[in-house]
């Protein structure tokens, strides 16, 4: 049974990616990005072949044959090229352009590491990203790429520019698993990737790790059955990465589209639309609200964001000029200009973190997710980066994994 991808495409993702489609900012960015990538395509391909192994049939048959499998599922008409990348990570991309083959790099330790369902897994998420075609609005360059006049595209336009590419991934998921034909199996890649473990000595707790996300306000279809015992923090729900996903997954395998996908009876299964209810509530909540909401609590949230962006910022050897335009990115261009006197600002923390414990915990957690954009902003997060953050974490009642599962999140994903 062939599967036309868009059939189980995320509900936001579509309604984000129509109007981002007819935004003139985004529009003008992607023209500048293609002017100046043109014919990186083959250049990245080139690059491939000089630095990594291109896996052929006679190689990994199995993997020829899941790659095979999957593009007939999805009617995919496009030639498929996989290499192989030596690295201790775990990791997984896909890239095309609009001439020649789509390129499919795995990391040498996932091919090892990942078994058969797993693997199946991560080649169905790829090439749901081509199937797609996620890349007709390359992120995260569309919403940083800049002109003589600066930043192409507004904050506000940025903002839903994140919030369709967090969507695009539970598109990409749901092919992916439709590819597996099984959830746990999925699931345990994400418990992979979040732990970098594939170790016997740790045992992938599945049911505790889609907790992390329980006191979401989703609807009880998606949830394990209230445990007394439970010390999941609402905070570390927040994090935007793998057991947001995990759960997505779990929720979409009980749905009649997934189900009638993989030739299995649907009787009492979820709709497609009960599905997106419970996505959607906790993509809602991942949100950067406070930095659009016009009240009180959201002004709070931004001083203190400032404030707090700029002690990270001046932790290790001053304020940078990449550091300022990530807050200035996050609060707007009035924001990026280097205070006179940065101690004068960093002054006023404690009494802006008093303010701010007022705030949902949620939104507390959220803003610790900015602070790791404003300290990576230069390309590496310094231990003294690291260890201001932890101790605004603690003032502010958040607990500091946030920050280091952010950190991790952000560096490796699946593509």
């Amino acid at each position: 049974m062939q599967l036309d991808a868009r059939s189980v495409q995320s509900r936001r993702e579509r309604a984000l990616r129509e109007e981002l489609s007819e935004d003139y900012g985004v529009k003008k960015a992607v023209a500048r990005i293609r002017e100046l990538t043109h014919g990186r395509g083959y250049g990245y391909r080139r690059s491939l072949l000089s630095r990594a192994l291109r896996l052929t049939r006679s190689m990994s048959p199995e993997v020829a044959d899941t790659i095979t499998e999957c593009k007939e599922m999805l009617g995919y008409p496009y030639p498929i090229e996989i290499y192989i990348q030596s690295s201790p990570e775990f990791n997984a991309s896909c890239f095309r352009e609009d001439h020649g083959p789509t390129v499919l790099t795995l990391t040498s330790r996932l091919l090892e590491q990942f078994t058969p369902a797993e693997l199946r897994f991560v080649i169905g998420h790829e090439l749901g990203h081509a199937a797609l075609d996620h890349y007709g609005i390359p992120m995260p360059i569309t919403a940083a790429i800049e002109d003589m006049a600066g930043t192409i595209v507004s904050r506000h336009t940025a903002l839903k520019l994140y919030a369709w590419a967090r969507s695009a991934e539970v598109s990409a998921d749901r092919i992916g698993l439709i590819c597996a034909k099984d959830p746990v199996a999925a699931a345990s890649g994400f418990f992979k990737l979040a732990s970098g473990m594939s170790s016997d000595r740790v045992r992938p707790d599945l049911s505790a790790f889609a907790r992390q996300v329980e006191s979401l306000a989703s609807a009880p279809e998606a949830r394990e059955k209230p445990r007394d015992d439970d010390d999941t923090l609402d905070c570390f729900s927040t994090h935007p990465y793998n057991p947001v996903r995990v759960r997505a997954v779990w929720a979409f395998s009980k749905s009649s589209p997934y189900l009638n996908a993989i030739g299995r009876p649907a009787a009492n299964a979820l709709t497609l639309d009960q599905v997106e209810d419970i996505i959607d509530r906790d993509l809602l909540l991942m949100e950067p609200t406070y930095l659009q909401e016009k009240s009180h609590r959201a002004d709070v949230l931004r001083r203190l964001l400032y404030t707090a962006g700029i002690a990270v910022a001046n932790a290790e050897g001053g304020v940078s000029k990449a550091e300022l335009e990530a807050l200035g990115k996050l609060l707007g261009s009035d924001h990026a200009d280097v205070p006179s006197d940065p101690s004068k600002v960093i002054a006023d923390l404690d009494g802006r973190i008093q303010d701010a414990l007022d705030t949902p915990l949620a939104s507390r957690a959220q803003l610790l997710q900015h602070l790791t954009i404003i300290a990576h902003a230069d390309g590496k997060v310094q231990d003294e980066e690291l260890g201001v953050m932890e101790i605004i974490a603690a003032k502010l009642g958040v607990d500091a994994r946030v920050i280091h599962q952010t950190i991790h999140g952000a560096m490796h994903p699946i593509d």
